[in-house]
């Protein structure tokens, strides 16, 4: 799904052709995997994310078994029973909407998020005591959105982290800290980290007086 501040129409069309959400330009053919730069700090470039767009593949395969691990790519239980890919665009979507627009700089770009994995707890290891985690994998892909140009990637990124489980779990349901709520806020730690930087902590007003 396509999140995106406002850019001129047919610019919008000509950077999103070579990020791959359209078709191939001159300016991406022309380039070999050698010369895509892969920026592993972006928290430095000066960027301004004016477009994102979160893409979850049909070829990723589904599971609604209820195992301990369903052999799948998705997995996701908290939402009816329905179109789980498109389900997972809307989350992600919804979580990194206000994240990225912290994220404002010099340089505007449009950040693309291809979903490789996004596997949450199903019901039974959920409440069981058998440790797990919620695997969310995806590929960056920053290109800048007057040009086109490629600016980084594409990255593998990883934020898989571990879940609640058994007794943790249903005090974490009680309180309304659901998968999604953990997911929504790992997935707008990792924007602060990766495209702005580890947040800086207040001025201990005390300490201060004791300075002067």
């Amino acid at each position: 799904m396509r999140t995106s501040r406002f850019i001129p129409a047919l610019v919008l069309g000509a950077a999103l052709a070579v990020s791959g959400c359209v078709g191939t330009s001159d300016v991406s053919r022309d380039l070999s995997i050698d010369d895509i730069p892969v920026i592993e700090n972006v928290a430095f470039m000066d960027w301004d994310v004016v477009a994102f767009e979160v893409d979850v593949p049909r070829t990723l395969t589904v599971s609604e078994a209820n195992t301990i691990k369903p052999r799948a790519d998705i997995v996701w239980r908290e939402d009816p029973l329905g179109d789980r890919h498109e389900q997972v665009d809307i989350l992600m979507t919804e979580a990194l909407a206000p994240a990225f627009e912290a994220v404002q700089g010099g340089t505007p770009v449009i950040v693309t998020l291809t979903v490789t994995r996004f596997h949450a707890q199903t019901q039974r290891v959920r409440y069981s005591r058998l440790p797990s985690e919620h695997e969310v994998e995806f590929e960056l892909l920053i290109t800048h959105a007057e040009t086109g140009q490629i600016l980084s990637g594409p990255r593998a990124i990883d934020v898989t982290f571990d879940a609640y489980n058994n007794e943790e779990a249903l005090a974490a349901d009680a309180r309304g800290e659901t998968q999604r709520v953990r997911i929504t806020q790992r997935l707008r730690d990792w924007v602060q980290a990766e495209f702005i930087g580890p947040v800086v902590p207040a001025a201990n007003p005390e300490l201060l007086a004791l300075a002067r």
